[in-house]
């Protein structure tokens, strides 16, 4: 067992001898600081002789190499321009989209309109599946001047994509050890892979948490490589208790496993018994019970125990939704990490297990390039967990990307002449083959019936709408024939700028034109709206077996979600003027369907089609109703007699949380609802007005006109007292959604 021997400032930044990798990401060993700007010596001397694996040769050098080398000197710069070139133009170009944008929209404008920040609510009710960190990030950005509606939720992606990018090139410099130029190529691979540039473009917390969690790496390995480092340790505890605040667990699982395997790896476990990860334990743990403690107290229990039990032990042990086998992660990840995949059928694999590139893994245990050991063991530990836990998403792989591409770019750059003109030239082939499959989207008004019927309903409602194939197809072949014809692509360097080229003029159009004429598929707006327009008007809304939280937002009111059919008679049957909203095969399937309801909007969701259906009731008399008072969190209303409390009919707020769509309810059979009765007002809190008007006789005004087919009314404002009358109680599992 070997302890690290003190370091000072002074012996931090002196960079080890590099060891390259075998010329494969199989092997990776490097310096463990930040490295001298420039090619590292081969060894004392300077001598010709290069170690087996090290970087070729130099060849000519053309334009393309002469202008990375110029951009490598000051990398942030031209990897934060690219990015902004890729994200600035598109903050508020389309609605918000089916289903976690839509939901987390909902959550945060019910956030703003309480001033609940401690609890996130969906439709009225606590929302158990996110803490609230990102929703506290939402409100900063939305303190900016000119940031208002739903652009605050695109710029809340495109900053936590740029501090992604941030945290990488940090990764690449202070873990890996690599000087200016393989950094710089980090920041590349990130910004040329499709998946992370379409995430960069769709609103969810994932970014900032993969953000978070690699500044975590970056603070535990230049601690854990010390006898003691209070400025590294502290931070990593932190971070990873901050990441944990963003989005769950795995926020202090990933840092804390790489820095225990690096710690097995190295032969120093008394390491990770001294007093700097002691008290970076502490401050973690109590950052974590800070928070859990203040749910506590503020009434909401059940929600504590619906998060431990849930949403951690469930979905890691027997997820109820996105439960995938074990080898899940090695399908999807190749197609997650395209274009850079292809890189493995080029890599030199003949000496990644030669003598030689075991002895440089092994004195990676003895400091002699450990921070790529570091990495390696973080993108093993982490995958490892993973692909053990029951739920499985590709969206979670997202913290393993900055890793990912620190050991691409090592890769990438270390391609002999023959490896990368074949990488780049299949890439070209590639965009080639992508390019005519645009081309044939862009004839496809023109396809004949015996085309149409060999797709899916939901893919012809796709492609019916989908605008600017031919501008994408022409970008795609044009860069096609660049790598092909005009780019060295025995030089890596000017491959990797013609790939960042291409992505940018690419993502520009796609999310000007494209993504916003897929709005009417990909987001529930049309219908949400139209919902709204009914309440308004005095009807009362219902969604039968929908995603929790699908119309709240652009219906601007809170929505009563029911999961079985006696709960659905029960609301026809109490509501004279109702609107509801189920998918169109269950509407088809309704067998004591009311003859007085009538479709008015039909609608394709993602996968799903949705109708839109109301019924009119008879006119009287407006009743005079009190305000509903919000109640303490830990009461819960009293329904009225005969109605189960978690199906009974809110006149403010909607029922408790129903179970996944598909899942049947508990059966209970409500019976009509009389208002609830006032609640005495607590101390700093304030009345709210209903967010659904109180269910009773309309005055014949409120009758709507029939509507047109497919109205888009203008989006109305959230009212005031969305989610101010909600009242925490004990969440049923939660409904099928991402972590």
């Amino acid at each position: 067992m070997t302890e690290p021997k003190p370091e000072t400032a002074a012996s931090e930044s002196k960079v080890a001898p590099q060891t390259p990798p075998g010329g494969t990401a199989a092997s990776g060993s490097a310096q463990n600081g930040p490295a001298k700007d420039g090619p590292a010596p081969s060894g004392p001397g300077k001598t010709d002789d290069k170690p087996a694996g090290s970087c070729p040769p130099p060849r000519a050098r053309g334009i393309l190499s002469r202008l990375y080398d110029l951009l490598a000197l000051f990398p942030l710069l031209p990897l934060t321009l690219i990015y902004a070139a890729q994200t600035a133009f598109t903050l508020d170009a389309r609605a918000l989209w089916f289903s976690d944008e839509i939901r987390h929209g909902n959550v945060y404008e019910t956030m703003l309109a309480t001033g609940q920040w401690l609890v996130p609510h969906l439709n009225g009710t606590p929302y158990p599946d996110k803490p609230p960190v990102y929703f506290w990030f939402l409100g900063l950005l939305d303190a900016i001047p000119g940031v208002d509606g739903p652009m605050v939720f695109q710029l809340g992606a495109a900053v936590s994509g740029l501090l992604a990018l941030w945290a990488t090139y940090a990764l690449a410099r202070l873990v890996a050890g690599c000087d200016k130029r393989e950094s710089f190529a980090a920041g590349l691979v990130l910004l040329c892979g499709f998946y992370f540039l379409g995430v960069t473009h769709y609103a969810r917390m994932d970014l900032l948490f993969a953000a978070v969690i690699t500044l975590a790496h970056v603070c535990m390995y230049r601690g854990l490589r010390l006898p003691l480092a209070f400025r590294w340790i502290l931070p990593a505890f932190a971070l990873a208790a901050v990441a944990t605040l963003i989005k769950g667990p795995f926020g202090l699982a990933f840092p804390l496993l790489a820095g225990l395997a690096y710690g097995l790896w190295r032969g120093m476990p008394r390491r990770l018994n001294r007093m700097d990860v002691a008290i970076g334990g502490g401050i973690m743990l109590a950052t974590l019970l800070a928070w859990v403690g203040a749910v506590w107290f503020e009434g909401y229990a059940d929600l504590i125990r619906n998060i431990l039990r849930h949403q951690i032990v469930d979905r890691a042990t027997a997820a109820w939704h996105h439960e995938q086998p074990w080898w899940h992660y090695l399908a999807t990840l190749p197609a997650a990490w395209l274009p850079f995949t292809p890189v493995l059928l080029f890599l030199p694999w003949g000496r990644a297990f030669t003598p030689a590139s075991l002895r440089a893994v092994l004195a990676t245990r003895k400091g002699e390039g450990d921070g790529m050991a570091y990495i390696w063991l973080a993108l093993l530990t982490s995958f490892a967990l993973l692909t053990v836990v029951s739920i499985k998403i590709v969206i979670y792989l997202l913290p393993l990307f900055p890793l990912l591409a620190v050991v691409t770019a090592r890769a990438l750059l270390r391609l002999n002449g023959f490896g990368s003109r074949m990488y780049f030239g299949l890439t070209a082939f590639l965009l080639l083959a992508v390019a005519l499959g645009l081309g044939a989207a862009s004839l496809w008004q023109w396809a004949p019936d015996m085309v149409r019927v060999r797709f899916q309903p939901q893919v012809l409602a796709m492609l019916d709408i989908a605008r600017g194939a031919p501008i994408l197809a022409g970008v795609t072949v044009v860069f096609a024939v660049l790598l092909w014809k005009a780019v060295d692509r025995s030089r890596p360097e000017g491959g990797l700028l013609t790939l960042a080229a291409f992505v940018t003029a690419l993502i520009v159009p796609a999310a000007l034109f494209t993504a916003p004429s897929l709005d009417p598929v990909m987001s529930p707006r049309a219908q949400g709206e139209l919902m709204g327009e009914y309440i308004r008007k005095g009807y009362h809304p219902v969604s039968y077996k929908v995603y929790s939280g699908t119309y709240t937002y652009y219906a601007g009111s809170n929505i009563e979600e029911l999961s079985d059919e006696e709960s659905l008679r029960a609301a026809v049957a109490v509501f004279p003027q109702l609107v509801v909203a189920m998918r169109a095969d269950r509407f088809a399937e309704w067998a004591d369907k009311p003859a007085d309801l009538r479709e008015v909007h039909r609608q394709w969701i993602v996968d799903r089609e949705y109708v839109l259906a109301e019924r009119s009731g008879p006119v009287q008399p407006v009743q005079s109703v009190q305000p509903v008072q919000p109640a303490t969190p830990g009461d819960a209303a009293t329904p009225a007699p005969g109605v189960s409390g978690d199906q009974a009919p809110a006149p403010d707020a909607p029922a408790l949380p129903q179970p996944a769509p598909g899942d049947a309810g508990n059966g209970a059979v409500p019976a009509p609802a009389t208002p609830a009765t006032p609640q005495p007002q607590q101390p700093g809190e304030q009345p709210a007005a209903p967010a659904v008007p109180l269910p009773g006789p309309q005055p014949q005004d409120n009758v709507p006109a029939a509507p047109q087919p497919l109205p888009v009314p203008t989006p109305p404002p959230p009212p005031p007292g969305v989610g101010a009358t909600d009242t925490p109680a004990t969440p049923a599992p939660a409904t099928a959604q991402a972590q």
